[in-house]
Order: structure tokens, then sequence, then C-alpha cells
């Protein structure tokens, strides 16, 4: 399968990153919460319910925001909890708001046909065992911890047609705590039929975390999650198949096959992955989200332009997050906006410190496992989510 075919069916996930970009094209797009009335606002109380054996739960509910005309959006806001403490909004990972338009209204409240109960949603917005992956539906935001509104730029905004849903997925890791917390999300919008803005969309490019056990739990037989095999075992045990054939897919196109076992030394910190843009429409990308999880220390995205090897006379950078934080995660918006043709290829590239793993207070004590992606908190995740829109410098 070619990878950007690849890209079109399997690809998912989640978001963002602390430190400057490392290149003059690149800035933070962190804003402040913002004061006007919304058109939509919708809260969800929840409580952690992981399955067994498990730590993390991805929980969805649909959202009704009564569009009866198609509209742009022009303001997103998640808020983690609403509680004058903020005591629990630790306990939230990450939050993807999806567009669900008309034709897939039905199978979305077929999920849950009151809108109060909501469902478990691994891997995917349309139900745990849903093979759509994350991208089985657009994405209108995302938020994980340090992110605030997205206020789009001007002439922007997300298109929503008339009659959809918004799906809101939450992910509750409940190594930071188990109590209920009430989050909210917040949209702005104009009437597309009298707006001059240009709508935006997403795309997922990811790689593969492969990160082995090293000295001294290196020991498969006192350590069995140490095994790549029976940690993929357990990946599917806690989030179902669909995540470990992801993960499979993704190690395949990535890595080839070409696996670092233990090492008595970290001799695997690194994911890379380039992928192919085939699409015979350019697209003009305007920023970036990158996201890791718990040992991610720095993150790289390049523009490869008509080279799959990628050799440095032909690319382009797009974004370099040389010190990466999980909780003060941004999204990059870039000064200079860059179009990306066919023949073109994307490049992400991030850097692990496994050694985090036994000194983050969430983690230090779950046994060793050999590290791949997963949608767990104590898994990792390599992806940048670039914010394009359609046509050459558009």
């Amino acid at each position: 399968m070619k990878k950007n075919s690849v890209v079109a069916v399997f690809l998912t996930a989640t978001l963002m990153v602390m430190g400057l970009a490392r290149t003059p094209n690149a800035q933070s797009a962190m804003v402040p919460h913002v004061t006007s009335n919304p058109n939509v606002a919708a809260s969800v109380t929840h409580a952690p319910t992981p399955p067994k054996d498990a730590n993390d739960e991805y929980r969805c509910t649909w959202i009704d925001p009564k569009f009866t005309t198609n509209q742009m959006t022009t303001k997103t806001e998640f808020i983690a909890d609403t509680s004058k403490s903020q005591a629990n909004k630790n306990e939230l990972h990450h939050a993807i708001a999806y567009i669900a338009t008309p034709s897939v209204v039905a199978q979305v409240k077929a999920l849950d046909p009151t809108g109060k109960k909501g469902w478990t949603c691994f891997s995917s917005p349309l139900g745990a065992t849903s093979m759509g992956g994350l991208s089985a539906l657009p994405w209108l935001y995302g938020w994980s911890p340090g992110h605030g509104a997205d206020t789009m730029e001007a002439g922007y905004g997300i298109s929503v047609p008339a009659g959809s849903l918004i799906v809101l997925q939450i992910h509750y890791n409940s190594l930071a705590g188990k109590k209920a917390v009430t989050s909210k999300l917040n949209v702005w919008s104009e009437n597309a039929a009298t707006s001059s803005r240009v709508p935006l969309t997403m795309r997922q490019y990811v790689a593969a975390p492969a990160l082995p056990c090293v000295a001294p739990y290196n020991d498969v037989k006192k350590y069995p999650l140490c095994n790549h095999t029976a940690s993929l075992a357990d990946l599917a045990k806690r989030f179902g198949p669909e995540a470990r054939g992801f993960t499979q897919t993704i190690e395949s196109v990535c890595n080839h096959g070409n696996l670092p076992v233990n090492s008595a030394s970290p001799n695997a910190t690194s994911a890379t992955c380039t992928w192919g843009f085939g699409e015979n429409t350019p697209v003009t990308i305007h920023k970036i989200w990158p996201h890791m999880h718990m040992l991610g220390k720095a993150f790289t995205i390049v523009l490869c332009h008509q080279d799959s090897t990628c050799a440095s006379a032909n690319t382009q950078t797009l974004l370099v997050v040389p010190s990466y934080n999980f909780d003060n995660q941004f999204g990059y918006t870039l000064a200079n906006p860059v179009t990306m043709t066919k023949g073109d290829y994307v490049k992400v590239s991030c850097t692990y410190s496994p050694a985090l793993r036994k000194l983050n207070p969430q983690t230090k004590k779950l046994p060793p496992r050999y590290i791949t992606w997963g949608d767990g908190s104590s898994d990792e995740m390599c992806l940048g989510t670039l914010i394009v829109s359609s046509g050459a410098g558009s």
C-alpha cells in the first residue's frame, strides 16, 4: 500500500507543545479565553472509568449546535475544568471536537440515542470498534494541556454544514485522578452564506515510536512487557484490536519492520516517518500542532519538495520545537504560509527520553514496557497536524 493511501485510511490521533520554535516561520498561536457569547456552549461532566487493567478512557459525547444554515467557525475553546479550583484538570489528556456531517448523524446518534450517556471511543469517534480511525470525521478543534482558545486568522474559518453534530472526544487519564470533572466547549461562528472566510481543514502525519526497555529493565523474563509482541498484546487488551492494528501498520510503513530490541543502552530515542502528498490540488499550510506524550523531548517537521529522500537541498523546515513539555502544548501559526504540491513529502520526527518514565509521578510505578504508539498517557505518540487551505497561496 502506498504511504499516501495509508494516510488517507488509517491516520489517527491528537495535539501540541512548549518552547519557542527554532524557525523564523513559526509563532506561538496560544490565545486567551474569549469573553463574548458563543453560538454553542455545551458542558460535559464525567468521572474516568477505564476498562479493566487500563488507566485511560476515551469518552465521546455528541452535541447538537442547531445550525440551520451552513456555518463558518471563527473561534473554538475547550475549558478542561470549569471549577474555580481547576483541581481536576490534570485528569484530561486531550479533547478533540469533530464535525459529524448530516450523512453520519444517524450513525452517531445510534451510539447514544439520548445524547446524555456518551460512548467509549478508543481509536475512533465512531466507536471503539470502528476502523475509520480518528480521521473518520473531520476535525473542528483540538485541545491538550496548555492550549487555549483557537481564534481563526482573519479571512479563515472551519466549515460546518447545516444539520451537523459536534462529537466531543475527551481522553481521561486516571493516573492523574479519578474524580468527576466538568468541561465546556464553546464555539463562535457566522453564516457561511455571508462570510468571506476561506475554509481550513486538518491533516495528520505520524511516526511510529519504538522505545525498547533499557538496563536494568532489559530482561524480558523478569519484565514480560519489554517484549514488543507482548506489549502490543497488552495494547489490544486495553484499547481493542484496532489500536494494535494501527500501531502495527505505522510500524511497518515507517520502520519497515526494523524495530530496535532491548539493550543495555537507550538505542532508540527517536521516531521519523516520511509521507507523500499525492493530491492533485495543492494546499497551503497555515498552522502546525505537534503532539507527543510524557517522554517527548523535541519535535521537527519538514516539507521535502519533490524528493522522497528529503535531501537537505530540497527540504524546508516548517517547525522545530526543541523543548517539548506535555503540560504546556501549543499550536504554531506560520508567519509565512507554505504551499504543498503533488509529489512533495512531509517528514515528521520526534525525540524521546525513555528515562522520564521512571521520573514522572504518573508513570514511575508502572511496570517497564516496550513503548509503542498507543492511546494511553503512558504510551507514546508522534503526531503533526497541519491546518491547511485548498489551493496554492490560498
